[in-house]
């Protein structure tokens, strides 16, 4: 399970629309507070129809970088699978492609709206999607309900119990090792400046399961062998 997106590119991407369409919406005078931080493009303007296309370039970056990774730890598990003669053991079935922060737009309740994925990802009914938890819990390969409800969409992952400045100022660096060490998984938090990832600063996955269990079924239960962060 591999999880990035297109980094440093797609964060300068928001940051350079969310920035023009303050300095739009100050021009227009919008009855829009600018306490509300909601600056808008319209959808038909010049500047949103750019960022809707840099924003799935974006997107579709990400999915690039995504493939490079897996194709080469692929190549890995083939390579020693091949030493220990065990390669008819190493079969990968196809990829499953999800992804948590966009925009999109569609049709809910006889309305075209545009719906805005962020710590969300689809759950159109028979999607196939993953529901990670963190370094030291289960995570989930699910298959969408399709609940209109809920715009079709279910959680990205357990989600924060804690910030990452806070999980670092929180947690006790020994006790999340012993965590990962208990379950004889291969991890990488070494100092302090891991903690941001350890799992105490994450929601209990399984709670977050069954409150959205009418949103997705559960396909596939993964547990945590080995984790590594670059």
């Amino acid at each position: 399970m591999i999880h990035s997106g297109s980094r440093n590119l797609g964060k300068q991407v928001a940051e350079y629309y969310n920035n023009l369409a303050i300095e739009l919406n100050k021009k227009w005078y919008s009855e829009v507070p600018p306490s509300w931080e909601l600056a808008y493009l319209p959808v038909d303007s010049l500047e949103g129809q750019a960022y809707i296309r840099e924003m799935n370039y974006c997107v579709e970056f990400a999915l690039a970088n995504r493939k490079v990774m897996m194709e080469r730890i692929k190549y890995i598990f083939e390579t020693m699978a091949h030493q220990a003669d065990l390669q008819e053991q190493c079969v990968f079935d196809e990829m499953i492609n999800i992804i948590h922060n966009y925009a999109s737009l569609e049709n809910y309740f006889g309305e075209n709206v545009w719906v805005h994925r962020k710590g969300a990802t689809l759950a159109r009914e028979d999607t196939i999607g993953i529901i990670p938890g963190s370094q030291g819990t289960h995570s989930y390969i699910v298959q969408g309900k399709g609940n209109p409800e809920s715009f079709m969409s279910c959680s990205h992952g357990a989600g924060r119990l804690m910030s990452r400045s806070k999980a670092k100022e929180n947690l006790v660096l020994a006790d999340e090792i012993k965590l990962l060490d208990d379950q004889g998984i291969i991890h990488g938090i070494k100092g302090v400046e891991d903690l941001d990832e350890a799992p105490s600063s994450y929601k209990n996955i399984d709670e977050v399961m069954e409150n959205q269990k009418d949103l997705v079924d559960i396909v596939i239960t993964l547990q945590p062998l080995a984790v590594i962060k670059g």
